[in-house]
């Protein structure tokens, strides 16, 4: 068993996801982001839920922005286009979000 924190705290790229597991066929993973936006992009099945561990997170929709600080948490449901945003560095756990 590695520690995710120790892990995720030597990755430097803009992008960097990792599954670390997939209960009930959930997936999870966690996600660093450097000074970087995603695609928007939607999950017809699945929610996704982030939980920031460090930095600060956006989420972005149709209906605004919600910005996410370290130890918070919102779930975007399915069939709803969305994006991350982050200026800086920001370290995560994303759960759900598969396209099933």
């Amino acid at each position: 068993m590695k520690n995710i924190f120790s892990h995720i705290a030597k990755i430097e790229k803009e992008w960097f996801s990792e599954s670390i597991g997939s209960p009930n066929g959930n997936p999870i993973s966690v996600r660093v982001m450097n000074d970087m936006e995603a695609k928007y992009h939607t999950h017809e099945n699945s929610d996704e839920m982030f939980l920031v561990l460090s930095g600060r997170v956006n989420i972005d929709t149709k209906d605004g922005t919600i910005e996410l600080l370290t130890g918070q948490s919102h779930t975007v449901l399915a069939g709803v286009e969305h994006r991350a945003r982050v200026k800086g560095r920001a370290e995560l756990i994303v759960f759900g979000g598969a396209n099933t």
